[in-house]
């Protein structure tokens, strides 16, 4: 690995940080490039890269980079289920809400998906969280299963819903039960959503 790698603070790095660790070099866009083909840095899109070396004995920072990699945007949908202990399989992409436009990264470390809200429903329910590799956004339960239903199970009475999260997307009803009702609540009432309000009422039944 380039020694000047080393300098950088995260495994993840983007090229206006990268190019003041490249001051010595007559050409440093030429080095980035040079860097990628070698495998020391691994493009996840164009200014956008992780540092092959500081993944390869630690756990990808999957979080952070999903925040960085496009936004505004916070961790939902099945990745953030999965983190909460929702649901017991592994997730294999990584989804996030975005305050823009829908995107989709296909990645050498994986897929990272990015579905729109509006704003009303974007702005509520976001936590902050942190782990080893630093802080990052994540939905809240409520939120990452408001984003869900809105998005993927619509058109489903509140007895059809509690059955789709229960028997085809895995979600234990334990987790269900214990959800913070209010705070769905809340959440129906900004997000405007058929598929929400028939959520938080089914859950209320629980």
């Amino acid at each position: 690995m380039n020694p000047v790698l080393r300098f950088a603070k995260t495994a993840y790095i983007e090229t206006q940080n990268l190019i003041p660790l490249l001051s010595d070099y007559t050409n440093p866009h030429d080095l980035i490039a040079r860097m990628v083909k070698k495998g020391e840095l691994i493009r996840l899109k164009n200014g956008f890269f992780v540092i092959a070396e500081k993944i390869a004995d630690s756990p990808v920072p999957y979080e952070q980079i999903a925040n960085l990699l496009y936004g505004p945007s916070y961790l939902s949908f099945e990745w953030a289920l999965s983190y909460y202990g929702f649901i017991p399989e592994g997730v294999y992409v990584i989804t996030s809400t975005a305050a823009t436009k829908s995107k989709s990264f296909k990645t050498p470390l994986g897929t990272f998906d990015y579905m729109y809200l509006s704003h009303n429903r974007y702005a509520i329910g976001i936590d902050q969280k942190e782990n080893a590799a630093g802080k990052f956004l994540i939905a809240t339960p409520e939120k990452a299963l408001a984003d869900l239903v809105h998005l993927k199970s619509k058109k489903l009475t509140g007895k059809e819903l509690i059955i789709d999260l229960v028997e085809a997307r895995r979600i234990d009803e334990h987790h269900l039960r214990n959800l913070n009702k209010n705070h769905l609540l809340e959440i129906a009432t900004n997000y405007r959503s058929l598929a929400v309000s028939t959520l938080s009422n089914a859950l209320g039944l629980l």
